[in-house]
């Protein structure tokens, strides 16, 4: 957050715990709009009368093309939602107004809601009245406006009736959250008396990893290796084993360009948590460093184990993976490319790895190319002491895991080329399964 936005963060905070709660008309008719704003329903409603009025209630600002914070924002408030229970809708009321509502129509916000299977009300109005009310709740900043949907990502609570009004962060820990919404601002009673702090366990250092996860990532995510009913995104148990580490930091760096790219392990994720796309968390590289290596530390705590031991194909079945392949491919192909042949050569030779997505084990039992009169997967064995390469009839893949073709280990040889081919061009292969399904690929030639 930039620095005039923590001097807009206190200086509002410093007015609306002073001012406010000596008097709740300052906080009535006479400062709040009673613009008209429509709801995901398409209900006509107006802001003061019928949502702000003598209720207890939580704001925050959105767009539903956001890539990044607003999805963390939504995720967030769902937990808060989930802590209140049916309390939410009756003594305590949460809205999401759109900050674009040139694209966000009651119908964008109604489909927005439901994936994150939000039971509060979204809002869109005219913008210029939307830019008055978020001003009015201190929610604005005129620096930050450039043209774009940049926005303040502060969120504001309170209760209308009493004057009690506070900005918070929508990353706080839910339950304190829930704690402010659903106590403090009903009461205000003097806290218990209980033991001093002299008594309070002393707090253990985290990691820069672990501060990530919980502010992040724990909004969406588990490390258990029991995925939640009803989460949006994966457990990440053992996820730097079932992911090569590449892909896995470019996952975390830039999901919204995988997802452009149509990466096939990033559409398969995406499918399967109902088109709710993982946001761009802005993660440098040291951070998706530091959040990996936590995964990976809290995965050996978990399963209380030696790494090596703790991602045997014996015990991938409690990681926690995608549950349901992609509809259009079998398995995520990555790194494929064909490597350029020596002048006169017989063959190519082709490198892959093949990852399987799906709730079942995967065999490959044929490859062909109309660039190739035939394509065999080979590995080098050791036999009589000798080493010798040899054809496999088939390729299996068990759930969860991955196979890879590289450079000397097992590989493609693709034996009679139509024509020689040159570093830049392109071969389709087309993999066949033992189900009959079949996925083809187009593989880039390279002089490496």
């Amino acid at each position: 957050m930039r620095k005039y936005q923590w001097i807009a963060t206190i200086a509002l905070t410093i007015l609306f715990s002073t001012n406010a709660f000596s008097s709740s008309s300052r906080w009535g008719a006479d400062y709040f709009p009673n613009f008209k704003l429509t709801t995901h329903e398409g209900k006509e409603v107006r802001f003061f009368d019928d949502l702000v009025k003598d209720k207890i209630v939580v704001f925050n600002f959105i767009y539903t093309t956001c890539p990044d914070s607003c999805p963390l924002e939504t995720a967030q408030l769902k937990k808060v939602q989930d802590i209140l229970g049916d309390r939410l809708g009756k003594d305590v009321f949460f809205y999401s107004i759109t900050v674009d509502p040139k694209t966000d129509t009651p119908a964008k916000l109604k489909k927005y809601r439901e994936k994150f299977g939000a039971k509060w009300t979204f809002l869109t109005g005219k913008n210029e009245e939307i830019i008055e009310i978020r001003k009015k709740l201190g929610l604005y900043i005129e620096e930050i406006q450039d043209g774009s949907n940049n926005h303040n990502v502060s969120m504001i609570i309170g209760n209308q009736k009493t004057g009690r009004w506070m900005k918070r962060s929508p990353f706080e820990n839910p339950y304190v959250l829930a704690d402010q919404v659903g106590n403090w601002l009903t009461g205000w009673k003097a806290a218990p008396k209980g033991k001093g702090y002299e008594t309070a366990p002393e707090l253990r250092n985290i990691t820069a990893g672990e501060q990530l996860f919980r502010t992040r990532c724990d909004i969406c995510h588990t490390i258990t290796g029991k995925e939640l009913p009803n989460a949006l995104g994966p457990d990440l148990l053992g996820v730097s084993k079932r992911r090569e580490m590449s892909w896995l930091l470019n996952w975390l760096r830039a999901p919204d360009q995988m997802l452009t790219d149509k990466d096939p392990i990033a559409m398969a994720l995406f499918k399967q948590y109902d088109s709710l796309a993982m946001p761009n968390m802005r993660l440098n590289r040291q951070e998706a460093d530091d959040l990996v290596e936590y995964i990976q530390q809290e995965t050996k705590r978990i399963t209380e184990g030696p790494s090596e031991k703790i991602f045997s194909r014996k015990n991938m079945s409690v990681l926690g993976s995608v549950k349901t392949k992609p509809s259009a491919d079998v398995v995520a192909v990555m790194n494929v490319w064909v490597r350029e042949a020596l002048p006169d050569s017989e063959a190519n030779a082709g490198y892959m790895t093949l990852i399987n997505v799906g709730s079942e084990e995967v065999t490959l039992i044929r490859i062909k190319s109309d660039s190739f009169n035939k394509v065999e997967v080979h590995e080098m064995a050791v036999v009589d002491g000798l080493m010798n390469m040899r054809e496999l009839k088939t390729l299996t893949i068990p759930v969860n895991d991955q196979v890879k073709l590289a450079p000397g280990g097992k590989h493609l040889m693709m034996i009679s080329p139509k024509k020689d081919l040159v570093q830049g061009d392109k071969v389709d292969l087309t993999l066949i399964f033992s189900s009959g399904e079949s996925q083809t690929v187009s593989v880039e030639v390279k002089a490496q």
